[in-house]
């Protein structure tokens, strides 16, 4: 059975560690050691981010606990998300630093 893991509670996607077909059920790996499992609605390439749950236009995408987007269209569970779902947030990495100039 194909495999994902999501890297923090948080996560509504997971990344495939092998390239999943639709149709296909994929066991998830979750921080915790516990698995749990859903079905493919589209391919997902190896790597690749795979939905957790039904997103919609302007939800948040979470990864590593982290925005790493928005929905710019409905994503299903069990959805390829990417580029051509999600657009990125831009961040201010230079305020987040511990530590800044000058200290």
């Amino acid at each position: 059975m194909p495999k994902a893991l999501r890297i923090n509670p948080k996560d509504n996607v997971a990344v495939c560690t092998l390239a999943v077909s639709a149709g296909n059920p994929v066991e998830i790996l979750e921080p915790d050691g516990s698995r749990a499992g859903l079905v493919a609605v589209t391919d997902v390439p190896f790597c690749n981010k795979i939905a957790l749950r039904d997103i919609a236009v302007g939800d948040e995408i979470l990864k590593y606990g982290e925005v790493i987007g928005k929905a710019t269209g409905a994503i299903p569970k069990g959805a390829l998300v990417n580029d051509r779902n999600i657009a990125s947030q831009p961040r201010r990495y230079a305020d987040e630093y511990i530590l800044k100039q000058g200290e």
